[in-house]
């Protein structure tokens, strides 16, 4: 279809007006009436009634401006779209994540971000997920990646990844050389929890309720890295994310214990706000995430 034919129908059905579409388009009016025939002719039907001084669209006219208006509204948005693309050569981007994204999945994209577009500036906060969650609801971050599932009115949730949770003691731990550790091995341990607001720390408290586990002792740390430091140095027992423990089992300085109930596994999520449009330097993160974190499981 000829689109400069479409697009002069397009204004004349708009004004109603052969000469009033004329003037917007700054041709003749016989020119106008020409494309209109043309494309009548190319449609095989009828656009207009010409009913004496005036015109009125016929049933197809009324189909053909509908479509026609819905070509134009998609080209408006392809042209905005192909201009906010060039703006990724400069800008920032702004994201936020929970640790185990954070720390242990988000630098290596990050980096391969940063050689694609060495104009944007990205910034990463780390934080849990309940930090994350208001920082994306409050505007100061355009992504938050999170693990387990949040629920916040105004989030828009997607999917990220798949990661296994697993238990891990020190090497020298009277349980690290048992292959089928029972709830009533565990009863008597003291475990290494996570800060309020965590999800690993709700995904331990799930566990240890399911498992009828109630610990005689708990220590709060901060952060995954101080647990996995205070299960090293023998002080309990901890859940953590398989990714975050990469090094330590290497080095074969923490272990993971198996047993009925203990493996685990949890959604990773990417959230933003619902009434926030992304941005092109957002989207082609996610495209690139995506494409990176396809490559491998967790689980």
């Amino acid at each position: 279809m000829n689109f400069q034919r479409l697009k002069v129908f397009h204004t004349v059905a708009r004004l109603r007006s052969f000469s009033r579409a004329a003037e917007e388009l700054y041709t003749s009016q016989p020119n106008v009436s020409k494309r209109v025939r043309q494309l009548e002719v190319e449609l095989g039907t009828a656009l207009f009634h010409r009913l004496g001084g005036g015109i009125e669209l016929t049933d197809a006219g009324r189909a053909v401006y509908r479509y026609a208006q819905q070509v134009f509204d998609l080209t408006g948005e392809m042209q905005r779209t192909l201009a906010e693309l060039e703006d990724l050569e400069r800008g920032y981007l702004r994201l936020g994540a929970s640790s185990t994204p954070g720390i242990y999945l988000l630098p290596q994209i990050v980096a391969a971000f940063g050689r694609h577009y060495p104009g944007l500036e990205v910034t990463l906060s780390i934080g849990n997920s309940s930090q994350v969650v208001d920082e994306i609801l409050t505007g100061r971050i355009d992504l938050g990646f999170v693990g387990g599932f949040v629920e916040a009115a105004g989030l828009q949730i997607q999917p990220f990844v798949s990661d296994e949770i697993v238990l891990i003691t020190a090497k020298e731990h009277r349980l690290a050389e048992q292959t089928n550790v029972s709830a009533e091995d565990l009863a008597s341990e003291i475990f290494i929890v996570r800060e309020a607001g965590s999800d690993t720390c709700q995904v331990m408290n799930n566990t240890l309720e399911t498992l009828g586990i109630k610990p005689r002792r708990t220590l709060e740390m901060n952060g995954c890295e101080a647990v996995k430091r205070a299960v090293a140095a023998g002080l309990g027992l901890s859940f953590v994310s398989r990714c975050a423990i990469d090094l330590e089992l290497e080095q074969k300085v923490l272990t993971v214990l198996q047993g009925p109930g203990l493996g685990l596994s949890r959604q990773l999520h990417i959230i933003s706000r619902k009434d926030a449009r992304l941005s092109p330097g957002a989207l082609a993160f996610l495209a690139l995430a995506r494409k990176i974190t396809t490559r491998f499981s967790l689980n």
